[in-house]
């Protein structure tokens, strides 16, 4: 994550997807192979999301040594000034992405007591998201500098209309990459050797659940609004909503309704649920933050102009 983001800053976003896609393609060939050819069920899923790991992490950093000079000799001075600024975003970021483990350790539980078929179809399932969709989780990267560099220029238009094409490419990604999916879900299934319950939860993932996604977008822009707008805790908010307030009732709810299905399903619609609600939060943020600058730009001028009288 560190070596995608400093790829991001040397504007080299194309490597940071990469790595993220190189980790998602590891997982796909391994799960399969560990969990079904040499039957290590979830051990074997394991393993593959390590060896996955280990892929992101190399791929991430080994352009920063070959094309960008590397990383420097850390310097105590200058990380002690720069401590504040970074705690200040790093602090609520830290509780954001922590939310994630905890969400899919709920799904993860909810899923285990239909058996190991039902655990390898979301082992499937989660393995095929980034895959999929690797454009979008790219997206929050790519327009977070974009909305802030607008609003550092006072730009609120341009602050809005980044925002608003953002979701339109997201909501253009899903449904072409839903479409996809949904055409070649049988081959895709094929390809893991599925059947039974776990066929199914592919088949149900390439279809509405895929077009779904585009709320799980939503939510991923929005964060990148927050944190580039001065509003870093409400993306810890949003993330920690979906992910327990949201999370927990719904899947229990499919669960009870609909079995294994249902699972992916409550964990879909509470992405739904806080995608919805991170949008409406974000246009308040947007819609707000214009007259609190303007103001405080009119109050810095007007200091300026009182200062340039008396010296008069």
């Amino acid at each position: 994550m560190m070596g995608g983001g400093i790829l991001r800053a040397h504007g080299d976003a194309r490597r940071s997807m990469l790595a993220t896609l190189y980790g998602g393609g590891v997982n796909a060939v391994l799960d399969p192979i560990l969990i079904f050819g040499l039957g290590l069920d979830l051990t074997g899923a394991a393993l593959a999301s390590v060896a996955a790991r280990v892929v992101i992490g190399a791929a991430a950093l080994i352009p920063i040594l070959r094309h960008h000079g590397g990383l420097p000799r850390p310097d105590p001075k200058g990380m002690l000034a720069d401590i504040r600024p970074l705690v200040t975003i790093g602090f609520p970021s830290i509780l954001t992405q922590f939310a994630t483990p905890v969400g899919q350790a709920i799904v993860t539980r909810s899923m285990a007591q239909y058996g190991l078929e039902a655990v390898a179809g979301m082992a499937i399932v989660g393995r095929l998201m980034p895959v999929s969709f690797a454009v979008i989780f790219a997206l929050s990267g790519a327009v977070g500098p974009i909305l802030g560099q607008n609003f550092g220029a006072r730009n609120f238009d341009r602050v809005r209309a980044g925002f608003n094409a953002a979701l339109l490419f997201a909501a253009v990604v899903s449904v072409i990459v839903a479409c996809v999916l949904f055409v070649l879900r049988a081959p895709i299934a094929d390809l893991f050797a599925a059947t039974g319950l776990t066929r199914n939860l592919v088949y149900l993932f390439c279809g509405p659940l895929a077009l779904l996604f585009f709320f799980n977008g939503v939510l991923f822009v929005s964060n990148a609004a927050f944190n580039n707008l001065g509003h870093p805790f409400y993306s810890t908010w949003m993330n920690w909503g979906r992910n327990t307030v949201a999370m927990v009732p719904l899947v229990w709810l499919g669960a009870v309704l609909f079995g294994a299905p249902g699972v992916l399903i409550g964990q879909a619609l509470a992405g739904v649920l806080f995608g919805g609600i991170a949008w409406v939060l974000a246009r308040r943020v947007m819609d707000g933050s214009a007259p609190e600058v303007e103001k405080d730009r009119f109050d810095r001028e007007g200091r300026l102009l009182s200062l340039m009288n008396l010296r008069k």
